[in-house]
């Protein structure tokens, strides 16, 4: 692969999408050309593919006067993508439902186009001439944007949000790229490493203090926290509300998400420290599949599971599940959302199976029977007016790099049952302060939209023997002024 691009630089977003296209050994020779003059833009792209010459001349008028310069660079950089697909398309016949949209996050760009005074018929414009977003995709951020603004805009002053992770699974699922301990590392490293993180836990509360926020969610993921022993759990909870003001908390989420690991006691336990969601994810509910992924469950454990957390007292219950997994097909994905939405949870998340880049899967390929991108798109779409039709509404939405067809993940929930914690993650509103190994604390100045970030060390091990230098990494929250 060769790209040669003049004028503006974007070349990041032209190589994701040449991702979508091509297959990166293949010999293809790029050159784009970016020219803005009296209020138009041009972009001209050229490529030579298979001794082939393939173009696209493209024009858009656009007055820069009184724009807003992170707008201004959208639009050229959708100028410069749109340009490289409409030639790449030619092609490979490749239909893109998001067009040249590149970010994670479609509902934000929606909302800040709203809040920079755009009308609702100007945002649909620029989607569909910039973006060249599909109707179906505008309608779903339209409706996605407008149910978070709902919510963010009842964030609390100077409030902050807690995510808390438990590095331990029972098994690795082939399609994982987080950084966690099986069954038996757990067992040689869960002491220890719990009594760190409550070090850590302990030093944060002091500078939450020090800058006077409000901690308005607590999450609670991994990993599988519920791989933690019940005891182990309830010491972790009882120390989180003897550091933490927790007065102010809105919502206090932990990840139950292995359906082998949840049992009364640790259920019970939860629910005793006011634990009011949770997550039980079955990912798919053909039990052939489970085991392929590397799940040591049935799907009537996760029936049970849910039946037990039900009768613990939980009525906020979100369920995952995976649109695409190897070999899969449309009616095995309908069985799948059939089962789960048959035990009611109040929110759904529909994620769309990405290839990521340290997982088992990306490793052995060629091994695996991947579902095509056009069929991920059916499944997503089923999902989509299924879900809706059993009472609950799109409200997170996000995209990752390599996910098939280039799609989306949805969370759908009932009103009044939407996860908060993951609206502020999203959509980066709300400073994020992350705790255990593998966080990444987001402190997000919401005047500026500047975001500053403290990493974590991702392995257990290191964690445990560096914990005085992730202590001293979060002193720099006394110094930052965006929480006075």
């Amino acid at each position: 692969m060769l790209i040669i691009q003049n004028g503006y630089e974007c070349d990041y977003e032209m190589k994701l999408f040449y991702k979508l296209y091509f297959d990166m050994n293949e010999d293809i020779y790029v050159y784009s050309n970016f020219e803005y003059k009296d209020k138009v833009i041009n972009v001209y792209t050229e490529i030579i593919y298979n001794g082939d010459t393939y173009f696209d001349d493209f024009y858009y008028d656009f007055d820069t006067e009184n724009q807003k310069a992170q707008f201004i660079k959208k639009i050229f950089t959708a100028s410069c993508t749109k340009s490289f697909c409409h030639a790449a398309e030619k092609i490979k016949h490749i239909n893109l439902p998001w067009g040249v949209m590149c970010g994670i996050r479609p509902a934000k760009i929606v909302r800040e186009l709203m809040e920079e005074g755009h009308s609702d018929s100007e945002v649909v414009e620029i989607l569909k001439k910039i973006y060249e977003v599909s109707d179906e995709k505008i309608d779903l951020a339209y409706k996605v944007a407008k149910n978070e603004k709902i919510l963010l805009d009842e964030i609390g002053e100077n409030s902050v949000s807690i995510y808390i992770g438990i590095p331990f699974c029972p098994t690795r699922c082939l399609y994982c790229s987080f950084v966690t301990c099986g069954t038996r590392q757990a067992a040689r490293l869960s002491d220890e490493y719990c009594e760190m993180l409550k070090r850590e836990i302990s030093y944060t509360a002091e500078i939450i203090r020090h800058n006077n926020n409000k901690i308005e969610t607590v999450y609670i993921g991994g990993g599988t926290p519920t791989t933690l022993s019940a005891d182990k759990l309830d010491e972790l909870l009882v120390h989180i509300y003897r550091e933490f003001d927790m007065s102010h908390c809105r919502e206090f989420t932990v990840e139950a998400g292995r359906p082998d690991t949840v049992d009364r006691d640790k259920l019970e336990t939860l629910k005793k420290h006011k634990v009011d969601r949770i997550s039980i994810n079955p990912q798919t509910m053909n039990s052939e599949t489970l085991k392929l992924i590397g799940r040591n469950h049935t799907p009537k454990q996760i029936i049970d599971a849910v039946a037990l957390a039900r009768s613990c007292g939980f009525d906020n219950i979100n369920m995952d599940v995976i649109a695409g997994l190897p070999g899969e097909s449309l009616d095995m994905f309908k069985y799948t959302l059939d089962e789960v939405e048959r035990l009611m949870p109040e929110d759904t998340t529909v994620h769309v199976m990405s290839i990521k880049r340290s997982s088992r899967l990306h490793e052995y390929l060629s091994d695996y029977d991947l579902t095509d991108g056009e069929t991920a798109a059916r499944m997503v779409d089923y999902a989509y007016d299924y879900i809706k039709s059993c009472g609950k509404r799109p409200y997170y939405m996000y995209r990752q790099k390599n996910q098939l067809g280039n799609l989306e993940n949805v969370a759908y929930a009932k009103p009044g049952h939407e996860s908060l914690y993951n609206i502020y993650i999203m959509e980066e509103v709300q400073s994020i302060i992350s705790l255990g190994c593998g966080g990444v604390t987001k402190v997000v100045d919401r005047n500026t939209n500047r975001i500053e970030r403290i990493f974590n060390v991702k392995e257990p091990k290191d964690y445990i023997e560096r914990i005085d230098e992730m202590l001293a990494r979060k002193d720099a929250l006394r110094d930052w002024k965006i929480f006075d």
